[in-house]
């Protein structure tokens, strides 16, 4: 038997569980299936089986031929947003790629198939729909990140472009792209309601979650339960940009 000094290391990364938070870096997945995809690895960023999550965010690690086998089923507002590669999707109609920042949204009745030319990577984020009384469902949405121009913020070096439209109240979330300069950061320490889902897409920073501080860089994700204390700035010599989901436009019940 081993004497503890000569104990094979435990190994060790930057990913962290708290009641209010979680972490997930790369080193951290650990691919899944589903039966519905072929060839593609289903990664489970933050599901609603964390408390108090209402919300599903995957990444798809999709081999060239990979894609569906059967659609995915209606019944879920679906977000999608291409991270590389050459994926087509086909929903009820829409065909769209979803090469390096293209992205779509689908309102709960819309399933959707998904063919990949290459390797490549989806972020898929599902949830149920909170329809407003008297608004309906929203219209499916398809497009790129480079259609809009980021818009300056009040505080300089920090920007921010919304991919879906946020005066839209039939939506019941935003996805947003929020860009810092190095050294420039969120000037306050927000507490709220809204849950957040977050996708680091470029650079690096120091993340204030809760009482913690953590490091993150490109390909991190980072789960944030309502009333959870957070703040960002951006460290490097590159902007640090990362896509936001926020739930809005319903009171929380």
């Amino acid at each position: 038997m081993p004497q503890p000094s000569e104990r094979p290391p435990v190994a060790a990364s930057r990913g962290v569980r708290r009641s209010s938070y979680t972490l997930v870096t790369p080193a951290n997945h650990y691919p899944s299936r589903l039966p519905n995809l072929r060839a593609t690895q289903f990664v489970k960023l933050v599901t609603p089986r964390f408390e108090p999550a209402r919300f599903g965010q995957y990444l798809l690690v999709i081999e060239a031929g990979g894609g569906t086998d059967a659609p995915a089923a209606p019944g879920f507002e679906t977000f999608l947003y291409g991270l590389d590669g050459d994926v087509s999707l086909r929903a009820d109609g829409l065909e769209h790629g979803l090469g390096p920042g293209a992205f779509a949204y689908l309102p709960p009745e819309i399933g959707f198939e998904l063919s990949a030319t290459a390797a490549s990577r989806v972020l898929w984020l599902k949830r149920r729909l909170e329809e407003w009384p008297g608004l309906g469902a929203p219209d499916a949405v398809a497009g790129h990140r480079d259609d809009e121009p980021f818009a300056d913020t009040d505080v300089p070096g920090f920007r921010r472009r919304e991919l879906l439209d946020p005066a839209d109240a039939r939506l019941d979330f935003n996805m947003s792209l929020l860009q810092f300069d190095p050294g420039v950061g969120l000037p306050k320490v927000e507490v709220h309601d809204e849950e957040h889902g977050l996708y680091m897409t470029a650079g690096a920073g120091h993340y204030h979650l809760d009482e913690d501080i953590h490091e993150v860089v490109r390909d991190d994700f980072i789960y944030m339960a309502p009333y959870c204390p957070q703040s960002f700035v951006a460290t490097g010599s590159e902007p640090a940009e990362y896509l936001l989901y926020k739930d809005v436009y319903r009171d929380g019940f």
